[in-house]
């Protein structure tokens, strides 16, 4: 009786046991439901169109749409009166998006719930986005998910790119920049032949692009393995059955005729084989190598896109101070203090732009800035290779718009003056010349066509042509040059140097009376400059002297007015030795010896030697040691010209 006792409690604790392992152990295969199930083909087609997706007030989260709405389904979506028509704004369309997301992320259990808790966490913080790019950064070097696995769901990858790309159009980076990275959690960036065949992303084509011919790739890749294996079993059988007729002495005769049968029959499963094989790497170009190269595309895209707006916070996270110092102890001028908290240098947008060059090395607007962080990293010659291979995409693909335009001007005048600066002169004139002939009329083409003016005639010696970008910024500049001109534009030193090469020019054509006209106006232009900086020094030279008076008044006594006079007086001198100082580096930029040096021979030629002795005079007035006693022979050798009526030679003619 005992014994049957403990059988029973036995058999009914068992079962007591079973029951609750089986309600810990149910599976967990099935119980969350996959992004199609959730979110309908539909509802993300409803996103590109005017359709409303009703989205609840207090979570968010998109009500699920039913064809029959009734009041026990609490999903279901209630009935509206006065919807809301028309185009949709950015904000809607981001709470649609979002809607949807949270309506699938919703499913999860605990701190997965919903996309908000997300941002509850220290390193997702939209207040502070140096914590944003930290995160990047972080994941850029470790696994993107706790599982070391990235899913393949189209799906949930299109909704968060797209809510990515709203947030960013709003100027929102944090968010914008948190989709991204939740973007590519489903979205494995090395695609292999078998994932595309057999891959995740299958279940979610729900644009049905790609899974016709992928499951036909798939059939063409497995006949070409049948064909293989049944070509190998001919082999195989083959070689077994001539080892047995061998084994067993049968005549050569036989084992010769069984031989050349089997042979053919090898033959054809090998012809079979290479027709299998043949077809597999023509659907293989025609399926998997085209859908291999739009992925890439597309995530280069994407992945400048991220760039762009990790770019932005970046720069954002760079605060600085600018203050004004006034002081004489450490110099005088604006200053740059940097905040040491929070001004750190990130190399996350050029990580990015790397991993977007990888995936397509053809995007142009990559190469673009690519180039652009190696200029300004100072690394030319790298520089000059993206930035000439930038310029070959554009030709090839020729690409227009007004954005394309300027980045192919900039791409001209980059490559200019970088070749320019590694002495590579001849290669800077070729990119200088594109520059000019394909921009249009703007301040910036007149403020470039001056500098290759001066590039020309310094460094490539070409005076023909610096006259011809010489002549088109003084159209434009210039009041001596242009009447048409109401104002002048305060640029006389650079004015009087565009005249004197121009000048040379007339020099070398042997056109004295043009040569004559051009060097009046440039010393026309530098006496401009020396009667401002006679001006300005005397006002300075005054206003020193009314500080010198308020200083012995201050002996005496204490005034507040006399010392308020003495602080204002401290601030105009320094701005009157500023303007001072400004004059006199415009007047040393005009060659004026040689202006008058030249004009004193063209006036010998003219037999005007007393003119000639005024241009001397000048020389010996403003020169150096050298260019004195230089001026000082040939003022003695125009005087006896003067006294004896005798020509004698210029020692100089040269100049």
């Amino acid at each position: 009786m005992l014994k049957i006792c403990v059988t029973i409690f036995l058999f009914f604790a068992s079962f007591w046991i079973w029951a609750g392992e089986e309600d810990r152990r149910n599976p967990l295969g099935g119980l969350y439901l996959n992004p199609l199930q959730v979110i309908s083909v539909e509802e993300i087609q409803n996103l590109d169109t005017e359709i409303r997706i009703p989205i609840d007030e207090d979570s968010g989260i998109a009500f699920r749409k039913e064809p029959k709405p009734s009041p026990g389904n609490p999903d279901a979506v209630p009935e509206t009166s006065g919807e809301e028509t028309g185009p949709k704004s950015l904000e809607v369309k981001t709470k649609e998006v979002e809607g949807l997301l949270k309506r699938y992320y919703s499913q999860f259990i605990e701190e997965k719930r919903i996309w908000e808790d997300r941002e509850r966490g220290n390193i997702y913080n939209s207040r502070s986005d140096q914590n944003d790019v930290r995160l990047l950064l972080w994941k850029n070097t470790h696994r993107l998910t706790e599982t070391y696995i990235v899913r393949d769901s189209p799906v949930l990858y299109d909704l968060h790119i797209r809510a990515a790309k709203l947030y960013a159009e709003q100027g929102k980076s944090a968010p914008a920049l948190r989709h991204y990275l939740a973007a590519f959690k489903y979205h494995p960036l090395d695609l292999s032949e078998e994932m595309y065949m057999n891959g995740e992303w299958q279940k979610e084509d729900y644009k049905n692009l790609f899974l016709g011919p992928a499951n036909t790739h798939r059939d063409t890749f497995q006949k070409m393995n049948d064909a293989y294996a049944d070509w190998e079993r001919a082999k195989n059988n083959q070689h077994t059955k001539l080892s047995e007729l061998a084994r067993k002495n049968r005549p050569l005769s036989e084992i010769r005729t069984v031989e050349n049968n089997l042979v053919l029959e090898t033959k054809a499963k090998e012809k079979v084989y290479l027709d299998a094989k043949k077809a597999y790497e023509e659907s293989k170009k025609q399926t998997f190598d085209i859908y291999l190269d739009n992925k890439r595309k597309s995530d280069s895209i994407a992945l400048y896109d991220m760039a762009s707006v990790v770019k932005k916070l970046e720069d954002d996270n760079k605060e600085r101070l600018k203050i004004i110092n006034k002081l004489g102890t450490a110099g005088k001028g604006i200053y740059v203090l940097f905040d040491y908290k929070r001004n750190v240098d990130f190399f996350a947008y050029e990580l990015l732009l790397e991993r977007a060059h990888s995936q397509w090395p053809e995007n142009p607007f990559v190469i673009f800035d690519i180039a652009e962080q190696y200029r300004q990293d100072s690394q030319k010659e790298r520089a000059i290779d993206f930035y000439e291979k930038y310029l070959n995409l554009m030709k090839e693909s020729k690409i227009s718009g007004a954005d394309a335009d300027e980045k192919l001007r900039t791409t001209y005048l980059r490559l200019a003056s970088l070749n320019a600066d590694i002495k590579r002169k001849v290669i800077a004139s070729q990119y200088y010349e594109s520059y000019f002939k394909i921009a249009e009329d703007s301040k910036e083409k007149t403020r470039v066509s001056y500098e290759m003016g001066l590039f020309f005639a310094n460094h490539i010696g070409d005076l023909k042509k610096a006259s011809e970008f010489f002549i088109y910024w003084l159209n434009r500049n210039s009041k001596d040059w242009n009447p048409s001109l109401t104002e002048s534009m305060g640029l006389e030193e650079l004015e009087a140097l565009a005249f004197f090469h121009l000048s040379r020019l007339d020099k070398l054509n042997r056109r004295p009376d043009a040569e004559r006209g051009k060097l009046n106006l440039a010393y026309n232009q530098w006496k401009k400059i020396d009667s401002d900086l006679l001006d300005a020094e005397k006002l300075l030279l005054d206003l020193k002297s009314q500080k010198q008076k308020i200083k012995k008044d201050l002996l005496v006594t204490t005034e507040d007015e006399a010392l308020s006079k003495y602080r204002l007086l401290d601030l105009k001198i320094e701005d009157a030795e500023g303007k001072v100082r400004i004059l006199k580096t415009k007047s040393d930029k005009v060659p004026f010896l040689k202006i008058m040096y030249r004009l004193a021979v063209l006036a010998e030629g003219n037999r005007d030697f007393v003119r000639a002795n005024e241009y001397y005079d000048k020389v010996i007035q403003y020169g150096g040691e050298v260019e004195i006693q230089a001026a000082l022979k040939e003022k003695k050798r125009v005087e006896r010209i003067l006294a004896t009526g005798n020509i004698y030679p210029p020692f100089n003619e040269s100049i």
